[in-house]
């Protein structure tokens, strides 16, 4: 399949998107003690970004043009029974492949609240976006590579927005749903800073 996200970015990394063992995604007097569980120091968000928009609609996370550049069909709007609004992506040369951007409402604490579940989850591995602080994770199995990925980034330091990517087999990205997680939460918030 051609014109599919990672080659219309100009990504041709093969594999997953891995965080940056040698760099600290925020320097130290940026962090924050993480709560409960003890998991650690939790990052600050630098630069955070207005997330006003996303908050009046979840399909705000990508402007028309993105859309094009990317090869998508419009964001879908969805509200979930736990009240968490999500906007699906799906490719347009394959609908079967979706990458969704989730609004919780219960991570009113931003990654803080991530941090405290860092031991409910199978996969937890900070890494760093677009010079924002992020985390993958993976609830229950490690799906990676399988085309699945969630990537909680934080937009600011109470704010934070799940990119779920499902990467269907048949689709030139598969499995590299991390590294397509990665290149929507880099438009996501270039457009929020209005550059897009």
């Amino acid at each position: 399949m051609a014109g599919l996200v990672l080659t219309a970015c100009g990504t041709g990394t093969e594999g997953e998107a891995t965080p940056d063992d040698d760099t600290p995604a925020t320097p130290a007097a940026e962090s924050s003690p993480a709560g409960g569980n003890g998991a650690g120091e939790v990052p600050r968000v630098p630069n955070p970004v207005d997330v006003a928009p996303l908050e009046q609609d979840p399909c705000a996370a990508l402007d028309d043009q993105q859309i094009d550049e990317l090869n998508l069909e419009a964001g879908q709007p969805e509200e979930l029974t736990d009240g968490e609004w999500i906007c699906k992506y799906r490719y347009a040369a394959d609908t079967n492949t979706v990458v969704s951007f989730v609004q919780s409402p219960t991570l009113t604490n931003g990654l803080s609240d991530v941090y405290d579940r860092k031991d409910a989850v199978v996969v937890f591995e900070p890494t760093d976006v677009a010079g924002h602080p992020a985390v993958v994770t993976q609830t229950h199995r490690d799906s990676r590579d399988q085309g699945y990925c969630d990537l909680q980034v934080g937009l600011t330091d109470s704010d934070v927005v799940t990119v779920v990517a499902q990467i269907a087999e048949s689709n030139d990205d598969y499995p590299q749903g991390c590294a397509v997680a990665e290149v929507f939460a880099e438009e996501m918030i270039e457009n929020l800073r209005g550059g897009a």
